[in-house]
């Protein structure tokens, strides 16, 4: 979930004493947003970000993210696996990173034998 950019307009306003319901109104947003944000700030005394526990992303990161999407741009028929070789990581990240984060969907291009007007010509007059 990301955090309100509103964080310290709240702080702001609650310091002053206004309540949760008022700052809602004074700013057009939730106040649910406003309460959680208020009881952080009575919890931790501010309304900064705590940072998050939890094993760290190492490999799907904002840059490896921007680099598979601009490749994607560039040449849309290029395979996962041939992509995820060059850059170095696993298959399977690459996939996830398409799938959940770039939300797109990969798939096999599949190649069949096209009959140009000649052929279909000669084809028909067989019969």
């Amino acid at each position: 979930m990301k955090s309100s950019p509103h964080r310290p307009s709240i702080e702001l306003l609650f310091k002053r004493g206004l309540g949760s319901a008022e700052i809602a109104r004074r700013l057009q947003i939730s106040s649910s947003t406003v309460r959680n944000v208020v009881a952080a700030i009575k919890k931790r005394g501010d309304a900064s970000e705590v940072k998050k526990s939890g094993r760290p992303r190492s490999v799907n990161t904002r840059n490896t993210r921007a680099i598979i999407k601009k490749r994607i741009i560039r040449n849309d028929g290029l395979s996962l696996n041939r992509m995820a070789s060059q850059l170095g990581i696993a298959r399977s990240t690459v996939q996830s990173i398409v799938k959940n984060d770039l939300k797109l969907k990969s798939y096999k291009l599949r190649r069949g034998q096209y009959l140009s007007t000649t052929d279909t010509c000669g084809a028909l007059s067989i019969r």
